[in-house]
């Protein structure tokens, strides 16, 4: 855990920071039929994520150790280097809520449209410093109107497939937290894609956002045949963009691997794709 990090470095620990292409964040349930109709409207999601202090966050619960995440590609050469994480303007939300049409119209502090209060259910493992993340946020969206049912599921089950009826995979949650690097170091990605979506004929897909976004999905088939380095890094920096854009993944933190070492350890580096690729270096000082 981050708390650890302080003694053990007073303890005579190294901690080595090794990203290895995880970054944690909010996927939104935007299934045609089964997700929650206010999160199609980019400005509610854009909302979501100015009204939550995630810097902050990233300073109180993870001790600085790391950086709020502006991609699902940070830390790697495939995302556009312009993009900047959403930051922290409550009242920009506010604005953005009036404007999709969510005003706490009864004065009950919940924002509402056409006689539904704006509460998102938000789920994620029962993993101690996500938990700390939903009691966070939800205080960070309530002072913005938005309301959320927060759910914690243990591990095994918030992944299961949508055969397993898996909260994460099931269209059941609004918000799902988690990080996730299927093909590190390579940027292919299957969560954005229209075959992924998880049905009673695809029970095995992975999209458990349940979006088909012609444009991303054309992007992603592109990619697919570019071996140019160049030119399918232009090809993501125009994926990165989009996504940031439509505000369909809100990074919450870049979610490196932590490593510990003995400060005797020396010629000691860390990759997060091969961690222990020099280790036929490393030596211990007398």
């Amino acid at each position: 855990a981050y708390s650890d990090l302080t003694q053990l470095e007073e303890a005579g620990i190294t901690i080595y920071n090794s990203f290895s292409g995880y970054n944690e964040g909010w996927y939104f349930n935007l299934h045609p039929e089964k997700g929650n109709p206010a999160l199609k409207d980019e400005r509610v999601r854009q909302a979501l994520a100015y009204a939550f202090n995630r810097e902050k966050l990233v300073q109180d619960l993870l001790l600085g150790r790391t950086g709020v995440a502006a991609t699902d590609w940070d830390n790697s050469p495939w995302v556009d280097p312009t993009i900047t994480p959403y930051p922290y303007d409550p009242e920009k939300a506010k604005q953005l809520l009036a404007e999709a049409g969510w005003t706490d119209t009864n004065e009950d502090g919940t924002v509402d449209k056409d006689g539904v209060e704006l509460i998102l259910k938000y789920g994620t493992t029962n993993r101690e410093v996500r938990q700390d993340t939903q009691a966070v946020a939800q205080q960070d969206l309530a002072a913005v109107g938005i309301g959320t049912d927060l759910q914690s599921f243990d591990a095994d089950l918030f992944f299961s497939s949508y055969a397993e009826d898996g909260p994460s995979a099931n269209f059941s949650l609004d918000i799902i937290q988690y990080s996730d690097s299927s093909n590190f170091p390579d940027p292919d990605s299957s969560v954005w894609r229209c075959a992924e979506i998880p049905s009673d004929e695809n029970p095995a897909g992975v999209n458990t956002s349940g979006l088909c976004d012609d444009k991303l999905e054309a992007l992603f088939v592109q990619q697919e045949s570019q071996v140019d380095f160049a030119a399918r890094q232009q090809t993501f920096y125009e994926i990165t963009r989009y996504i940031y854009d439509q505000a369909y993944w809100i990074g919450i933190w870049q979610d490196p691997d932590l490593f510990g070492f003995s400060d005797r350890m020396l010629n000691v580096k860390m990759s997060g794709a091969i961690p222990f690729f020099n280790v036929h270096e490393w030596d211990v000082s007398q």
